[in-house]
């Protein structure tokens, strides 16, 4: 069906023919493109931190890989990944602030899951193939849809209407047995303004991690109607992914016995005490994302944009329950069983299958208007969207097992999530040299969990919150070169549903409460006519109850976070792009930075010898101390290199500072500074009216270095004075390889 689909849209890509008055219309129908996101993006004087990044950049850099590893070189953005590759379960942080707190839209309509609020891109494969522009604002940014924009957020717009008909096809071949393709068609702007665009992605790799496989695919459509003054568009996105567990981590002594790509996911024993592997052990996820934009230009001065969305996910992730010696595995009694008698022999404990699923529906309504009264700008914005979670558990297999059903289930939890948001923005031009710029963002959240989690607690509970976020800035131009600017800006956010349902469970140590932060930013930017762009941004982030992780992961691979009081981030970002000549380009960007909980308390779970009996938490005081996975220094340098027409060779370093992967400053719980290279080299055939075929092959990690880029820890501690401490750490590949053929017409 894919392929008569694919066949029918080449069909009417060559076929089509676009009108005169459509071509005279172009420069409106690109004034539409943009109201779509314009509501929710900085503009030029707009006083914040930003970085946009446009089709041919995402184009350049895309080989295979998810969008956080595309977005590598942006200031104060690290990837990480768990596979080892830019391929499979990948994450960022800005700041050091974690993906939870990043704030995405997608054509002006939220991204993140509202329970979690993270934007999973291993489950919206090749999604930036699809992708027009992206715009990153670091620190509070402007007001936004969705989840809070706590320390960053990202605009993404997807590809709108060509003039032309065109094609295309790419195909990727690398390394760890890396494989993907895609095939894309559109149909130019008839004569009739109708556009239709479609494009299938195809992901499969090994992984470099043991069992770090990946298969996934991506269909994205979009039917568009242009009229003279209107914009009218359905889109729709499909993502299936199936990808092996790799968020265990592996220990260090794991590494030093089995090597760099260990992976205990799915390791047992057979009866024999031979060590085997479950080939099933993955994470598996399908989303449908369905938007409906209509863009209205009402008047000269007037324009409106409505936007309706449906997401529907559905996803599980199964594991083989082998126990910590690899024979045992569970205790029937943490799945409300009982023991089970097999064969004259009572057995309290199993080695089994476990499965543990979602699935959810979250429906979204928004709205814009845009009244240019020059030189007065108004943007004034509404959200609603509605959230129903289900999670559950069950068991497909159990090797002791006397009378328990199939796909037994043992857990159930509902949760309900509604919010509205109210925002209004105003820029005023006091002259040509001086404009100010306020924003006032209202947004009430209602969530509401029942059932049981997967311990058998409780969960049933109801959670309100209520916030007001003012913002308000000035820019300054003096001169056709500079621009100095300055904001204000206060962010505040609810809890994720992991910190909820975790507080609300009867052994509860600790309430979760609400964070919030006031983000000062000071910048200015300079640019020159000569190829010169230089940049500079200062920023202090004053955070109140902040959300910071603890190093500790659920066993389902979330972050396990926790409240500190009082904390604070603070540093300069600086940027510089240099064209020594018209066959060389130098680019570079740091961010130097202090992130600092102060008055901080760690809680470790607290036993007699052998976990004989659980005692009150064990809390240990600092007057300071650094946040974690915050490192003080983040740098990126690449060279460009064009030695002739339509070639391009380029070399990046990404260099990322020691940083801890808990809270307490300790040495042996932080990963060491490293600094990876990757170089690419490119070349363009343009074939005369007809199209072109890109070359592209890619190197890797091109020194070789073996580093880790991300970790995890758990403590326990024993009244005896002995400490358990467990260390998960995620080794990057080594030097790999990538080949792309893309060929346009």
């Amino acid at each position: 069906m894919k392929k008569v689909i694919l066949a029918l849209l080449v069909l009417i890509s060559l076929h089509s023919q676009v009108s005169a008055q459509a071509q005279a219309d172009s420069l409106s129908n690109i004034q539409l493109e943009e109201v779509v996101v314009s509501a929710t993006r900085a503009g030029e004087k707009t006083p914040v931190s930003y970085t946009n990044i446009g089709e041919e950049q995402l184009k350049k850099n895309n080989a295979a890989q998810n969008i956080p590893t595309i977005l590598q070189t942006l200031p104060s953005l690290i990837a990480i990944t768990e596979g080892g590759t830019g391929v499979g379960n990948t994450s960022l942080r800005i700041r050091g602030t974690d993906a939870t707190r990043i704030n995405v839209t997608l054509n002006g309509m939220p991204l993140n899951n509202p329970e979690s609020q993270e934007v999973y891109w291993v489950n919206l494969p090749d999604l930036s193939s699809s992708l027009q522009n992206i715009q990153v604002q670091r620190g509070v940014g402007t007001s936004t849809n969705g989840s809070a924009a706590f320390g960053a957020s990202m605009s993404l717009k997807t590809i709108g209407a060509t003039s032309s008909p065109y094609g295309e096809s790419s195909t990727s071949v690398g390394s760890y047995g890396t494989f993907s393709s895609s095939i894309a068609a559109g149909s130019g702007m008839l004569s009739n303004g109708l556009a239709l665009d479609a494009r299938y992605s195809k992901v499969l790799s090994d992984g470099y991690i043991r069992n770090g496989k990946v298969d996934h695919s991506n269909i994205f459509a979009s039917l568009s109607h242009y009229s003279e003054k209107q914009l009218l568009r359905l889109s729709y996105i499909n993502g299936t992914q199936h990808t092996g567990i790799t968020w265990n981590g592996a220990s260090p002594e794991d590494i030093e016995k089995y090597g760099r790509k260990f992976n205990s996911a799915g390791m047992y024993k057979d009866d024999a005490g031979n060590i085997r592997y479950y080939d099933n052990d993955t994470d598996n996820y399908y989303s449908h994302i369905l938007q409906l934009m209509f863009t209205r230009e009402l008047t000269q001065k007037l324009s409106m944009n409505v936007s309706l969305s449906y997401t529907n996910g559905y996803g599980y992730y199964e594991n083989y329950r082998s126990g910590e010696d690899m024979i045992k595995g569970d205790k029937f009694s943490k799945y409300g069983l009982d023991n089970q008698e097999v064969d004259g022999v009572t057995y309290k404990s199993s080695q089994m299958i476990r499965r543990k699923l979602l699935s959810n529906d979250f429906y979204v309504a928004n709205f814009s208007f845009n009244y240019n009264l020059n030189p007065l700008q108004l943007v004034l914005g509404g959200y609603w969207s509605d959230f129903d979670g289900s999670h559950y558990g069950r068991l497909p297999w159990i090797k002791y097992n006397n009378g328990i059903a199939e796909n037994h289930e043992w857990y159930r939890n509902e949760g309900e999530k509604q919010e509205i948001n109210f925002f209004s923005k105003a820029e005023y031009q006091l002259n040509d040299k001086v404009s100010f710029f306020a924003d006032l963002q209202y947004r009430y959240i209602d969530y509401r969990m029942t059932g049981t989690d997967d311990d058998m607690a409780d969960l049933t509970s109801n959670h309100y919150y209520s916030f007001m976020n003012p913002k308000g800035g000035v820019f300054f131009k003096p001169n056709n070169n500079s621009q100095f600017y300055a904001s204000v800006a206060v962010g505040q956010r609810e809890p994720l549903r992991a910190d909820l349902k975790d507080a609300v469970k009867k052994n509860a140590k600790k309430t979760i409460v609400p964070e919030r932060m006031i983000d000062y930013e000071l910048g200015y930017r300079f640019t020159n006519n000569r190829g010169m762009n230089l940049a500079a941004n200062f920023y202090y982030m004053d955070y109140n109850n902040q959300m910071v992780q603890t190093g500790k992961k659920s066993d389902s691979g979330y972050n396990i976070m926790e409240n500190v009081k009082d904390s604070y981030r603070t540093g300069v970002e600086l940027e510089a792009q240099v064209s020594i000549s018209p066959k060389f380009i130098v680019a570079a960007n740091a961010t130097i930075s202090k992130n600092i909980i102060k008055n901080y308390t760690a809680y470790y779970d607290y036993y007699t010898p052998g976990y004989g009996e659980e005692l009150k938490q064990k809390e240990e005081f600092y007057d300071e101390t650094d946040i974690s996975f915050s490192p003080n220094l983040v740098g990126m340098g690449s060279l460009t290199y064009m030695p002739i027409k339509n070639m391009s060779l380029n070399i990046l370093g990404k260099y990322v500072g020691k940083q801890y992967y808990d809270n307490t400053s300790n040495d042996e719980n932080s990963l060491d500074a490293y600094f990876v290279s990757n170089f690419v080299a490119g070349y363009t055939f343009r074939m005369k009216n007809v199209g072109s075929i890109d070359l592209q092959f890619i190197i890797n990690n091109l020194f070789d270095k073996d580093f880790i880029a991300n970790a995890l820890v758990s403590t326990d501690k024993f009244n005896d004075g002995t400490e358990k401490v467990y260390k998960g750490l995620f080794p990057q590949a080594t030097r790999n390889f990538m080949g792309r053929v893309t060929v346009r017409f």
